[in-house]
């Protein structure tokens, strides 16, 4: 007979797998993703900042046109 460790309590597992890619994240129950509001926010922050972002439709290239943000590829408009 052998005699087997019992497993670690969750609140000492590691956030990442052993030998896995540090990049992967635990699964929440939004499944990690961000909600709209955040997706926008940090399209306006790429517009402000540096005055192009991402565009949160197609993911062509937004620019900033004065107090709007306008993407190149699919003509989304964010004001």
């Amino acid at each position: 007979m052998s005699a087997l460790a019992p497993p670690a309590p969750l609140t000492q597992m590691p956030l990442v797998p052993e030998g896995g890619d540090t990049s992967e994240r635990l699964r929440r129950s939004d499944g990690g993703r961000l909600t709209l509001e955040q997706r926008l926010d940090r399209v306006w922050e790429g517009l402000l900042a540096a005055g192009a972002a991402e565009c949160p439709m197609c993911g062509g290239e937004m620019e900033r046109a004065g107090d709007a943000g306008r993407c190149g590829s699919c003509g989304t408009t964010l004001t």
